[in-house]
């Protein structure tokens, strides 16, 4: 009997190995020996008869003779060997054929024999070899261990609330530094005994699974934590130790756990502590982690922010460990998956075997297989060996000689987890390692190349974008939110179906809406609902129209003066030009220059001035004075409501400017006026002025020429100026509007009717109350009590 080693995966082999003995024991095998044979006789024949060559049909005949006498006909038992699990059963197959018994007994022979001696030579611990327990086991225990968290319910919550109301307060009295605690490499016994002074609340499990809360000094929680240690780390350990160790028992995991995870610490950190003092180290860490997080939370940090940065570590941890352990664990799967392919291939490529020529071919590149499958544990070895080493280096600099305490925690962690990253990323390369092996160094480069190609492409994009300057980063999608739109507690019971035909509805600033139907429109006034509600009868409706003429008034009084500041902005645009343009003479004598925003702007409003003379005729003052306003306000009318237009431009500015318009601009302005608004609209949206125009009031704003940035001064104040009279010459005019529409539909309506004043009779004593505060006091219009007061009846 010979031995078969293998490093995971027996059961498969021993299965394979089987399926072939059966294979090549049946009879429909043999005769299909026998085919081969007849059609390798009749392949030597023709080319014996064609190349007169009798060697051919010699060498066949005892080629395929010898293969098949030594290779197939001979019958072995083997015994499999696994290293990873060594109670693998059943682990012996019979009538295994000769070639194939000796071929994959010699290399896996080979292949152990140069693993464990190389684990010898590189004098790691026992426990963590990797033929015992596989790749960089030290790490990954590690790791394991620090993402430990507690899983007793009751006495999470109890160590939690330990931390904040007692170990923290500990730190501000000064019981103890924090740097204190910092190096402290037991930490529970650090914060011993725990004060008399101060209280935390405290759960305890009852025997009926209940849970009852007291309060209870630091002291005695610090002593009934301390005596639930014991108990909590053995059922940690339980619990680790089986998604460890999933194919042993809980009892042999857990006692293995225990005894591995003190030699995976000293050997990576220096940590000479036994299983129960590391686990209760790692959930005290990661307990005041936690606590400080929540601490960080109750004391004003937005919950928000606490989660966002728990999520992300959570997600930063998953991505590390997902990279690592993948490669880690499909490649050894690949390994296992090769071998029994090749074994399970024997009988199917033996056939070819026996033909002429191509059979020793055949034959060596099957051994040749076998060789680069064995080629990968010794590879995996050194690698482990190389990671092992560096692993225990940087594990140990990251602790700082303190061993594991809460300062270096962070460190170490994230030491060994760059460990899990690089061994990851190497363990991937083993295949094409183990075929540069088999087949020559020069194998390696090829495949090297292919291996590489992901970090070469990643560094010739970042050369890309340095050498171009097309840096794109953070390419996130904007103003993509929706606003106001939640939705909580709604439900409808009711089924409800609407039909008929389409509608359309819109607003007005002041709340009016019109729906409009196929063959109708509607309009709805916001009115305001009081406990009471005032009314008007006919008799004031001269009253109403007062009203509207006086809001008009005021909306015709604030559209001059809105005329005011945009004329006022067109002439400090006038002057900007002026100096602007002296400025640029003096820096094309003087060689320099600068940002040509300015420039821009007036270049957009010569040539939009140029296409209205051109397209209507308007002389070029008539055409500059209706450009610029358009500019400068982003409309065409100086004023709001359609009431001050491009005519009142030029009519206003008679006698105002050193250029005048003649009648011709009037009339023109006034009878062309929907056509211009048109064309310069479309120049607008265009030639992009919006960001033209802020670009010159930013750089005029900012020029080293005191004239320029007085002017711009001047323009933006003009414009502010402009708009605000704009916004009141606009709610006069709505309100004269509406006071109109009501005195109209009273005249037109039922004398009899009445007219519901109540979003009026607001507005006026809204205004009633402010003007005359140190009468009425810190009262609220809106307050019912004040409204149904004696004051507010009769004041108001």
């Amino acid at each position: 009997m010979i031995e078969i080693f293998t490093v995971g995966g027996g059961e498969y082999i021993v299965n394979v190995l089987n399926a072939v003995a059966s294979w090549t024991g049946a009879g429909g095998y043999k005769s299909l020996i026998q085919v081969t044979m007849v059609m390798g006789l009749a392949l030597a024949v023709i080319v014996l008869a064609f190349n007169q060559d009798w060697r051919a049909w010699l060498n066949w005949f005892l080629g395929a003779t010898l293969i098949y006498m030594c290779l197939m006909v001979p019958r072995m038992d083997v015994h499999v060997t696994d290293r990873v699990n060594p109670g693998l059963a059943p682990a012996n197959v019979a009538n295994v054929p000769l070639g194939l018994a000796l071929m994959a007994s010699f290399t896996s022979q080979v292949g152990d024999y140069l693993t464990r001696s190389a684990e010898l030579v590189f004098g790691l611990p026992d426990d963590l070899n990797y033929s015992k327990n596989g790749m960089i086991y030290g790490a990954r225990l590690m790791e394991a261990t620090r993402s430990l968290r507690i899983s007793d319910p009751e006495f999470a919550s109890n160590l939690d609330e330990h931390v904040r109301q007692c170990v923290f307060y500990d730190l501000l009295l000064g019981r103890y530094s924090m740097k204190q605690l910092a190096e402290s490499d037991d930490i529970w016994a650090t914060i011993a005994p725990g004060s008399a002074a101060r209280a935390q609340k405290f759960l305890t499990r009852q025997a009926d699974d209940s849970v009852t809360a007291s309060i209870v000094t630091c002291r005695d929680a610090y002593t009934a934590l301390s005596n639930q240690w014991a108990g909590l780390v053995d059922t940690m350990a339980l619990s680790a130790g089986r998604q460890l160790y999933p194919r042993q028992t809980a009892a042999l995991a857990k006692t293995k756990l225990l005894a591995d995870l003190p030699v995976a610490y000293q050997y990576l950190s220096g940590v000479s502590k036994n299983a129960s003092d590391i686990f209760r180290q790692v959930l005290t860490i990661n307990a005041m982690n936690q606590a400080m997080h929540g601490f960080a939370g109750a004391s004003g940090t937005s919950s928000v922010d606490v989660f966002a940065q728990t999520r992300a570590d959570i997600q930063t941890e998953r991505t590390y460990a997902s990279i690592s352990e993948n490669a880690m664990k499909w490649v050894p799967i690949l390994n296992v998956v090769l071998t029994v392919v090749f074994y399970a291939m024997f009988p199917v490529i033996f056939p070819l075997f026996l033909m002429p020529k191509t059979g020793p071919v055949a034959l060596r590149g099957y051994v040749t297989g076998f060789f680069y499958l064995a080629a990968w544990g010794p590879l995996f070895v050194i690698l482990h060996m190389i990671l092992m080493f560096k692993g225990a280096s940087d594990v140990a600099a990251a602790g700082g000689g303190t061993g594991l305490s809460l300062a270096t925690f962070a460190g170490m962690t994230d030491v060994n987890r760059d460990i899990g990253l690089l061994a990851g990323y190497l363990v991937a390369s083993v295949p094409f390692l183990a075929g540069g092996i088999a087949k020559g160094a020069l194998a390696i480069s090829g495949q090297a190349t292919s291996y590489l190609n992901p970090s070469q492409n990643a560094a010739e994009e970042a050369a890309r974008e340095a050498s171009t300057g097309n840096v794109s980063l953070g390419n996130s999608n904007l103003d993509n939110s929706t606003v106001f739109s939640r939705q909580f507690s709604q439900g409808a019971l009711n089924p409800s179906i609407a039909y008929g035909a389409p509608q359309t509805r819109g607003f007005t600033e002041a709340g009016t809406q019109t729906t409009s139907f196929g063959e109708a429109e509607f309009a709805t006034v916001p009115n305001s609902q009081y406990p009471f509600t005032p009314t008007l009868g006919q008799d004031f409706t001269s009253r109403l129209s007062t009203m509207a003429s006086q809001s008009r008034g005021q909306s015709e009084t604030y559209s001059n003066l809105a005329q005011q500041s945009t004329s006022s902005a067109v002439t400090q645009f006038n002057e900007i030009r002026n100096a602007y343009s002296q400025g640029r003479s003096a820096e094309t004598v003087s060689g320099t220059g600068s940002n040509d925003s300015i420039g821009t702007a007036y270049s957009e409003v010569d040539n939009a001035s140029t296409s209205l003379q051109r397209q209507f005729g308007l002389s070029r003052r008539a055409a500059d004075d209706i450009t610029v306003s358009w500019f400068l306000n982003g409309e065409a009318t100086a004023g709001v409501g359609g009431n001050l237009g491009i005519a009142e431009i030029g009519a206003k500015a008679r006698g105002g400017r050193n250029e005048n318009w003649t009648d011709s601009d009037v009339g023109i302005a006034s009878e062309d006026r929907n056509r211009i608004v048109g064309s310069l609209q479309q120049l607008s949206d265009t030639r992009n002025w919006s960001s033209t125009r802020e670009g010159f009031l930013r750089q005029t704003s900012s020029s080293s020429s005191s004239q320029v940035s007085s002017s711009a001064s001047g323009l933006s104040r003009s414009l502010t100026e402009a708009q605000t009279y704009s916004v009141e010459a606009r709610r006069a005019e709505e309100l004269a509007s509406r006071l109109e529409n009501q005195a109209t539909w009273y005249e037109g309506a039922n004398a009899a009717g009445s007219l519901n004043l109540s979003q009026a009779y607001r507005e006026w004593g809204m205004a009633e109350i402010e003007a005359n505060r140190d009468y009425y006091g810190p009262v609220r219009f809106d307050d019912i009590n004040f409204q149904m007061s004696a004051q507010g009846q009769l004041d108001l």
